[in-house]
């Protein structure tokens, strides 16, 4: 009998204690869904708000009559567009997100900066970047008007934020009160603010895209400018990636053919054990390279290592290089090896290396930027260095100066004289458009251990 009463006290205090954990639980819960339904508030609120402040900028920059009034309008489009994105990545979708929607906003934002640089240089906006302009307001409008009313939807018919998940026993049915409110709210309309953004941004998926110069548009050159004519078989695009590997410091290794590749560098994929190598059909050309072999001990400083991956680079017949953007890794460097023409530095036309501190080896290498770039530029100055010179501001020391083509929005290219100025502690890279003595672009240097970085 008293050890039946023990079992029985026991069982007692079990069931007990699991109560009150149940308790614990169900209330920490519900505390968390109290939380998580202000922060949905919250986001929502300010996306709202901020999607209407974005659509009046946008709307007051179309009819703004000076350029200092555009630009004002311009560049809080740009920035309410920012603002506005941020606001709608707090907000509950599915994992593969609101993608359209961002896109739109995104592209609001990029454009309506890459204007008011235009203008900032006294070019207004052409009848095709007005028509373009006209075309965005216009689809922000319907946005804009579909968010408010899903904001007085909200407030009014009680809408829940995200779908309940239908029960276990019953896939693909929804649950009894979800399938009553959408009943309540018509055969088409989304039950929950999660459902309606995403039909939102099905909606945007049906529009066509819009075209225009940007950082963020889709644009490319129709095909790679560098790549010669000629068109190589696989036993020529092998014979080169043995070449090419020879050349680097490689010795008897026997590469295989893995597979073809396809689109905009279209050839052929060679490896052996650690390597692995690409060859364009267009040209025979290397395109990619990359060695996992295991580093060894460091031996070369980051400065050693890419003095000697150019001098490799010349060897292979690349002798119009030189080295920047060096970034140190330790056991390796990451490079940009850029191509120099007439005492100019062509940016775009650049070479990715990797370059290990062993033994200066190049294991990674990446030409693609060069052969999508590369073509012959006329480079003649309509301006003087002293002209120049003289756009800069009197209170920057110059450490370095030169001539650069410089990638612009929409792979548009500039070519400019180059500074690097020093000024309140901290150096800047100025460029001066070398034909019309226009600002470009300022990038500021970050000096940090493993090298140095642009802004």
């Amino acid at each position: 009998m008293r050890k039946k009463n023990f079992w029985i006290s026991t069982l007692a205090v079990l069931l007990t204690f699991s109560l009150l954990w149940g308790f614990s639980e169900n209330r920490r819960a519900a505390d968390f869904r109290i939380a998580s339904e202000n922060q949905n508030q919250r986001s929502f609120s300010d996306f709202v708000s901020n999607l209407d402040g974005l659509e009046t900028n946008l709307a007051k920059s179309r009819v703004a009559s000076t350029p200092l009034q555009q630009l004002y309008y311009l560049g809080q489009t740009s920035l309410q567009s920012e603002i506005t994105v941020k606001d709608l990545s707090l907000l509950p979708a599915e994992e593969v997100g609101l993608a359209y929607v961002d896109q739109f906003l995104n592209q609001i934002g990029d454009f309506s900066w890459s204007l008011s640089q235009q203008i900032v240089k006294g070019d207004q906006p052409d009848s095709k970047q007005e028509e373009t302009l006209a075309a965005m307001h216009d689809r922000l409008i319907d946005v804009n008007r579909k968010i408010q009313e899903l904001a007085v939807n909200l407030q009014t018919n009680n809408i829940v934020w995200v779908d309940k998940p239908s029960p276990p026993w019953m896939p693909g049915v929804k649950t009894a009160a979800a399938a009553s409110q959408a009943q309540e709210a018509g055969a088409d309309e989304p039950s929950s603010l999660r459902a309606s953004l995403e039909q939102l941004d099905a909606s945007l998926q049906k529009l066509p895209p819009f075209t225009y110069s940007g950082q963020t548009d889709t644009h490319a050159v129709p095909e790679p400018l560098g790549l010669p004519d000629l068109k190589v078989k696989e036993e020529q695009a092998h014979q080169a990636a043995q070449e090419f590997i020879k050349s680097i410091g490689y010795q008897n290794t026997d590469l295989k053919l893995s597979a073809t590749t396809s689109g905009v560098f279209e050839g052929y994929s060679f490896t052996a054990e650690n390597i692995s190598i690409d060859v364009c059909k267009r040209g025979g050309v290397i395109t990619f390279f990359r060695d996992e072999r295991p580093l060894g001990l460091q031996k070369l400083s980051a400065k050693q290592a890419a003095a000697k991956a150019v001098q490799t680079l010349q060897a292979m017949g690349w002798k119009s290089f030189i080295a920047t953007a060096v970034e140190d890794f330790g056991g390796y460097i990451q490079m940009d090896a850029v191509y120099v023409q007439d005492n100019v530095r062509i940016y775009p036309d650049k070479i990715r290396l990797v370059v290990t501190k062993d033994n200066g080896q190049i294991i990674g290498y990446d030409a693609t930027p060069y052969w999508l770039f590369h073509h012959q530029r006329t480079l003649k100055p309509q301006i003087t260095a002293k002209q120049a010179k003289s756009k800069l501001r009197q209170d920057v020391q110059i450490k370095e100066n030169g001539m650069a083509v410089i990638s612009l929005p929409g792979y548009a290219e500039a070519f400019c004289y180059e500074y690097r100025v020093h000024k309140d502690g901290e150096d800047y890279l100025i460029y001066i458009n070398a034909q019309d003595a226009t600002e470009e672009k300022i990038q500021r240097i970050v000096i940090t251990p493993r090298g140095e970085f642009l802004q």
